[in-house]
């Protein structure tokens, strides 16, 4: 080629190279003017992501709502350089979870804002908007094009808590007896010591899990129970303290060989590794006990059998004396347990059903229990006050009582758990380091009236209250005894104990505690005890021998009519000194309060903000 030809082509080359050479230039600004105003987009997305999120069901407390989520969005994006429209943000509430397995993307689901809010535990927010390619470019060659930037914040709290009642309601005598049943060894002891372990001695839930092997507390629910009982004693000092000795010898209670620690704890959603939670062996000991008695009961051995009485009870003890409407009791129980108590990890909100996720139950439990009631002399003294009143004639009457002659009590005890509803947790924020949780509480429903639990179906049996009490021997003339008889007393009775439901605020919980344990906080609902209301009805003298001659019959009911009021008066005291004075400190100590309900937090963990940029979507 002539040089004059290569100069045409260069002249005519080098101003199409020039014009390439300058849109290429220009591509490449805008083209980094676009990745800056992405990144951009995305940091306020973040921001604005990660503020809303404080205000899912999960971590915003009963006052979550919809506006406020929206509104503390918008205040983040904007503190982050936002300056569009509050359109250009759409904000999404929802529940952010994790994949199907351990390396899947997590996954986000949206909720309605109207009707699902107290599903929620993440915010989405998407910033689109709509830019050209170039100031330069004309824009019919370089249309412009759609950025769009997405991010998914979730925060929750997880609250560990427990029905099991506490030490508190323990008659240092009877847990000992308990396990001693369970474990068919009836001199079993349990010291004022040894109670006091139980309820001192704090195992971690992470110690825990480092000591079976496993990764989370949703794996922990899979273990054997037996195995998960080696761990805690040897967190709990080996059996040289008195607290691992007492779990170690319920590694042979009756029937927990067959199952697994789901039986002992529940665990909802995915909590975050515990760091700081701790349970009281107490907690863990109660629920072993319980679950050990329903399955000898599932197994067909019928109520458990306790047996109680003066000499050896405190708690009856407590009961008599000079002072007392009684001289002597003793007390035979039956127990059968539908559903023990567990240990319950969880979060705030409702799941996909639109049921609240986190329920605590306390024990449901029957009981049956057969009380011999001796009289003491201030209640032989108040009957005979009212005999002397009497306009009986020749009658010669004595007060039976003891041994025996003691009254016969049958008292049937049906327990329907109480339950602990998980409403409301405002996470730790900025540097705060307190959350607070919101309950929904309803004591126990308890029905007690005279009767028996039959051992086999488990199902009410009408039993009435029944003594000999009088006897009587009336003469003729002073000489001649025409009536000589014993008489027996026989009522009925229903125990009405109230419950009602209550919402509880525990207001100030503190996420992280020096030392790394944080106190268990104890909360209650009304009712039970102060509610007792006892109605003795169909009181009634007979012939303790059979049916009564028209003459003792007249005999019969002349002492009703005088008796009739300081007996169904007496009754009911003693009734109502047998449910509140025992019948419910037993029961409290197995966490199945009367009417009420024992409600523990051991302990909270927060997962932090968990962010995460382009989140894969559920359908």
């Amino acid at each position: 080629m002539t040089r004059s030809r290569q100069q045409g082509v260069l002249i005519f080359a080098t101003p199409l190279l020039l014009a390439l050479v300058f849109i290429f230039v220009t591509l490449l600004i805008d083209g980094s003017r676009l990745l800056m105003m992405q990144s951009q987009m995305q940091s306020i997305v973040n921001s604005a992501a990660t503020a809303a999120a404080d205000e899912a069901q999960a971590c915003g407390g009963t006052d979550a709502t919809w506006a406020s989520m929206q509104q503390r969005a918008l205040l983040a994006a904007e503190a982050a350089g936002f300056d569009g429209e509050a359109s250009d943000l759409e904000i999404l509430p929802g529940v952010l979870r994790p994949g199907e397995t351990a390396t899947s993307p997590m996954r986000f689901a949206s909720r309605n804002p109207g009707t699902e809010m107290a599903q929620t535990n993440a915010t989405l927010v998407r910033y689109t908007r709509t830019e050209p390619v170039s100031f330069l470019l004309p824009q019919k060659l370089f249309p412009p094009i759609t950025i769009s930037a997405d991010a998914v914040a979730r925060k929750e709290v997880y609250a560990t808590l427990s029905a099991a009642g506490s030490t508190a309601t323990v008659e240092d005598g009877l847990l000992g007896m308990l396990i001693g049943s369970v474990l068919g060894t009836p001199g079993y002891s349990l010291d004022a010591t040894a109670l006091n372990s139980l309820e001192n001695t704090l195992i971690g839930l992470g110690d825990l899990l480092a000591a079976l092997g496993v990764d989370d507390l949703t794996d922990l629910v899979d273990e054997p129970l037996l195995d998960v009982l080696d761990a805690v004693v040897t967190l709990a000092g080996g059996t040289a303290t008195p607290a691992g000795r007492v779990v170690d010898d319920l590694a042979g209670a009756v029937g927990l060989g067959g199952l697994n620690a789901s039986a002992i704890f529940e665990v909802l959603a995915e909590p975050p590794p515990p760091r700081q939670t701790t349970v009281p062996v107490y907690d863990f000991v109660i629920s072993l006990v319980m679950n050990s008695v329903r399955a000898a009961n599932q197994a067909g051995s019928g109520l458990l059998s306790l047996d109680l009485n003066t000499s050896d009870s405190p708690l009856l003890n407590s009961l008599v004396g000079s002072e007392s409407l009684l001289a002597d009791l003793d007390v035979a129980l039956g127990l059968w347990v539908d559903e023990p108590p567990k240990i319950v990890i969880g979060p705030a909100r409702q799941d996909s059903n639109g049921q609240w996720m986190t329920r605590v139950a306390a024990a449901d439990i029957a009981l049956d229990a057969r009380i011999a009631v001796d009289l003491s002399s201030s209640l032989v003294n108040t009957v005979t006050y009212w005999l002397n009143l009497m306009s009986l004639g020749s009658l010669d009457v004595k007060l039976l009582g003891g041994g025996e002659d003691a009254i016969q009590i049958p008292l049937a005890v049906r327990v329907g758990g109480g339950e602990a509803v998980f409403e409301g947790a405002e996470c730790a924020k900025g540097t705060s380091n307190a959350t607070s949780f919101d309950f929904r509480m309803q004591g126990g429903v308890a029905n007690a009236e005279s009767g028996a639990i039959d051992p086999v179906t488990q199902q009410f049996v009408p039993e009435p209250i029944y003594a000999p009490i009088l006897d009587v021997e009336a003469k003729l003339l002073g000489l001649v005894t025409v009536v000589d008889m014993d008489v027996c007393l026989s009522a009925e009775a229903d125990v009405d104990i109230g419950s009602s439901a209550s919402y509880e605020s525990l207001e100030t919980y503190n996420l992280y505690c020096p030392g790394g344990v944080c106190e268990t906080a104890g909360l209650s609902s009304t009712g039970g005890i102060d509610n007792v209301d006892v109605a003795v009805n169909n009181l009634s003298l007979l012939n303790c021998a059979g049916s009564a001659s028209s003459g003792e019959q007249d005999i019969l009911d002349e002492l009703s009519d005088a008796l009739l009021t300081p007996f169904t008066n007496v009754l009911s005291t003693v009734l109502e000194g047998v449910v509140t004075s025992l019948v419910s400190p037993l029961l409290s100590a197995l966490g199945a309060d009367l009417g009420g309900m024992q409600l523990r937090v051991l302990g909270a963990e927060q997962t932090g903000s968990q962010l995460v940029e382009n989140v894969v979507f559920d359908e």
